[in-house]
C-alpha cells in the first residue's frame, strides 16, 4: 500500500580500484556492505518513508543494469554514499540516476562531501550533499520533498541556489547514538557478500563512532577526534537479532579501536554470555588497548580474531606517524592474544614519510617475528586534511592542488599520490610492496600453517582465494 511519502533509494556503487591489488582479487579478499546507508535506510523506514538499498558493487551491475535497477525504483530522491577513494566511481553513478529518473533528486553523502563539499556539489548532476552524520540530515531532506517545502536552509548540507552552491551550518552531533535504530540489514542478500576467513552467514557492525586519537596519516574530519559510544544492552540487543533471528554465525567489529572502554567492553561480554549467545567475532584495535582480564573476557564471549593497526616495525616512523605506540607494545599485545587463542591481524604501513631502507627492514623483520596469522601491507597515501599531507605538501613532496583536482575529475591519472624520496620512487615502492608480501606469506612456516590450519570446504575456498591474491601482486 503506497504511504503517499517518497520512494528513497539509497546507492552503493562501485568502488574505484586505485590499489596494488587488482580488482577480481580485491574482491576474493573481501567484500562487505555499507553500513552507513543501512543506517540512513533504518532511520527513513521508521519514519515510514518507503526505502531501497542498491549495492551496485556488490551485484556487479553494468552500467546499463544500474540504469534500469534506479528506473524501475521510481524513486524521487536517490541518494549515493561515497568514500574519496570511490569519489570517481560515484559521479560516474549519479550521471547514470539522473539520466534514468531526472526529476528525482540527486542526493551525496559519506566522507568526501566533508572533505571538499562546494567542490563535490559543482557536478550538475547532483542536487544536494550531506556532511557528516546523515540520519537527521536526509530524513529532514526527504520531509520536505514530501511537504514540498524548501531545501535551501536545512543544516548540515551542501545547496545550489539559483547556480550557487551554499553550504549550510553543520549539523550539531548527537552523543547519545542509540537512538538510532538498527541498521536495515533486511534491504540487502546478505550471501554477496564475503571474506577470508570470515564464516557465513556474518553481519557487520559498529558500536562506537570516531576515533579519539591523532595519528598524523589519519583524517578525522568526518569524525571531529570523538568519540561516541553506544551502550552495552544496545549492542548485545543487535547481536541478539542477528544469531537469534538471522543465524549469525560471524559476526565482524569495524570499530577503529573496539576496546576503548575496558568497562563497556567487560559488560558487553558479560552480557553475551549472560543471554547464551554462540558466535564468533572479530574487532579491530591498538596494541595500547588491551590487557589479559579483557583478552580473556573477549575470547571467551566468542572472540576469534583481532585486527591491529601495527603501521610499522620502526620506533622511529611509529612516533613521527603521532602513534603514540611503542614496538615493545606491539610485541607484548600479539603475543598475549595468540596465547590465549586469537587469530592475529596486523596492518603495516611503507613509504611513509622519513622511510629509510634501514626502517623498511625493520618492519619486515618484526612483521615476521611477531607470529601474525595474516599480515597486509599498503603504500603511504597523504590523505586530504592531514597532518601527513599538510607536512608531504611543505616539503614539496606532493601537489598542494593534488585533493581539489581529484574531487573535480582533473586529476592526470586515477592514482592517489605517494612520497617519493631520494631511496625510492612509485616503480621501487610497488617493488617494495611485493617484496614485503612475499617475504611475510612465503615462508615455509606460514605455508605450513594455512595447509595444516585447513578446515573443510571453507578453509580450502580461503586458501585458494589467499593463493590467488599472492600471484595477482607478483605480476
Amino acid at each position: 500500500m503506497s504511504t503517499g511519502l517518497p520512494q528513497v533509494l539509497l546507492v552503493k556503487y562501485h568502488d574505484t580500484n586505485i590499489r596494488p591489488i587488482p580488482d577480481h582479487a580485491e574482491r576474493t579478499l573481501q567484500l562487505f556492505p555499507s553500513l552507513g546507508i543501512l543506517y540512513l535506510a533504518g532511520v527513513l523506514r521508521e519514519e515510514g518513508f518507503p526505502v531501497e538499498v542498491l549495492d551496485a558493487n556488490a551485484e556487479n551491475l553494468s552500467a546499463q543494469e544500474f540504469h534500469q535497477r534506479v528506473r524501475d525504483s521510481k524513486a524521487r530522491i536517490v541518494g549515493f554514499t561515497s568514500m574519496t577513494a570511490g569519489w570517481p566511481s560515484t559521479i560516474e553513478g549519479a550521471g547514470i540516476a539522473r539520466k534514468a529518473l531526472p526529476e528525482a533528486l540527486v542526493v551525496v553523502g559519506g566522507p568526501q562531501l566533508s572533505i571538499h563539499p562546494e567542490l563535490c556539489l559543482s557536478f550538475p548532476q547532483l542536487d544536494l550533499g550531506v556532511c557528516g552524520d546523515g540520519e537527521e540530515t536526509l530524513l529532514e531532506v526527504a520531509r520536505a520533498v514530501a511537504g514540498g517545502t524548501s531545501l535551501e536552509e536545512i543544516p548540515g548540507t551542501v545547496v545550489k541556489i539559483d547556480g550557487e552552491i551554499r553550504k549550510n551550518p553543520d549539523r550539531t552531533w548527537h552523543r547519545d547514538i542509540d537512538r538510532y535504530p538498527f541498521p536495515a540489514v533486511e534491504l540487502l542478500d546478505w550471501s554477496l557478500y564475503r571474506a577470508l576467513t570470515v564464516q557465513t552467514p556474518f553481519y557487520t557492525m559498529v558500536t562506537t563512532r570516531g576515533c579519539p586519537f591523532k595519528c598524523r596519516f589519519c583524517s578525522q574530519i568526518y569524525a571531529g577526534n570523538t568519540v561516541r559510544f553506544r551502550s552495552p544492552e544496545n549492542v548485545v540487543d543487535e547481536i541478539e537479532l542477528y544469531v537469534r533471528k538471522y543465524g549469525a554465525r560471524e559476526i565482524v567489529f569495524f570499530d577503529e579501536t573496539f576496546t576503548l572502554n575496558k568497562a563497556r567492553v567487560m559488560k558487553i561480554c558479560r552480557l553475551i554470555r549472560e543471554r547464551s549467545l554462540v558466535f564468533r567475532f572479530d574487532m579491530r584495535t591498538r596494541v595500547d588497548s588491551l590487557d589479559e582480564e579483557m583478552v580473556l573476557a573477549l575470547r571467551e564471549a566468542g572472540g576469534q580474531r583481532v585486527h591491529f593497526g601495527i603501521e610499522s616495525g620502526s620506533q622511529e616512523i611509529l612516533d613521527r606517524m603521532g602513534k603514540q605506540t611503542t614496538v615493545d607494545q606491539v610485541r607484548t599485545a600479539v603475543s598475549l592474544c595468540k596465547r590465549h587463542g586469537f587469530s592475529t591481524r596486523g596492518y603495516f604501513m611503507i613509504g611513509y614519510l622519513g622511510e629509510t631502507p634501514q626502517t623498511y627492514a625493520e618492519t619486515l623483520k618484526v612483521a615476521r617475528e611477531l607470529d601474525l596469522d595474516w599480515a597486509s601491507f599498503s603504500i603511504t597515501t597523504p590523505l586530504p586534511q592531514t597532518h601527513l599531507f599538510d607536512e608531504a605538501r611543505s616539503l614539496g613532496l606532493v601537489d598542494e592542488g593534488f585533493w581539489r583536482d581529484y574531487t573535480l575529475l582533473k586529476s592526470p591519472r586515477l592514482q592517489f599520490p605517494i612520497i617519493e624520496s631520494e631511496y625510492w620512487d612509485e616503480a621501487r615502492l610497488q617493488k617494495m610492496l611485493k617484496r614485503a608480501y612475499s617475504s611475510f606469506y612465503l615462508r615455509p612456516r606460514m605455508v605450513w600453517r594455512h595447509l595444516t590450519g585447513l578446515h573443510g570446504w571453507e578453509g580450502l575456498r580461503d586458501l585458494a582465494g589467499g593463493v590467488r591474491v599472492m600471484l595477482s601482486l607478483q605480476r
